[in-house]
């Protein structure tokens, strides 16, 4: 029994070339998931700078309902907030409307004769 026990070749053997196999496709995963992680946290850092550039202010107006004769009725006082800079704050989205140039390329032969 012994002797077939050492004899058997049909079993999985440990090999270098499985060995570096083995190593190469865990070094490719962990390069893999480094790049995943980087680009998750630029996206996120992103996603920070957007959520800095709001302003959050906000004001409504207060409102009075008057009584056909003299008094109120009802009134509610108006209210607002003015977001100020803070320290993590990003500069704000500046809109701007860009002017076109003139279209720089040469009239053809016919247009330029008439």
């Amino acid at each position: 029994m012994l002797r077939n026990l050492l004899n058997d070749e049909s079993g999985f053997l440990v090999s270098a070339e499985l060995v570096l196999i083995f190593t190469l496709v865990f070094c490719a995963v962990a390069v893999g998931v480094s790049v995943v992680r980087d680009s998750l946290v630029q996206e996120l850092g992103d996603v920070a700078e957007a959520v800095g550039a709001l302003d959050q202010s906000y004001n409504y107006r207060g409102i009075r309902a008057d009584l056909e004769g003299a008094g109120e009725h009802a009134s509610c006082s108006g209210s607002g907030f003015n977001d100020e800079e803070d320290d993590c704050d990003c500069k704000g989205i500046t809109l701007t409307s860009v002017c076109g140039k003139n279209d720089p390329s040469p009239l053809d032969n016919a247009e330029a004769t008439n």
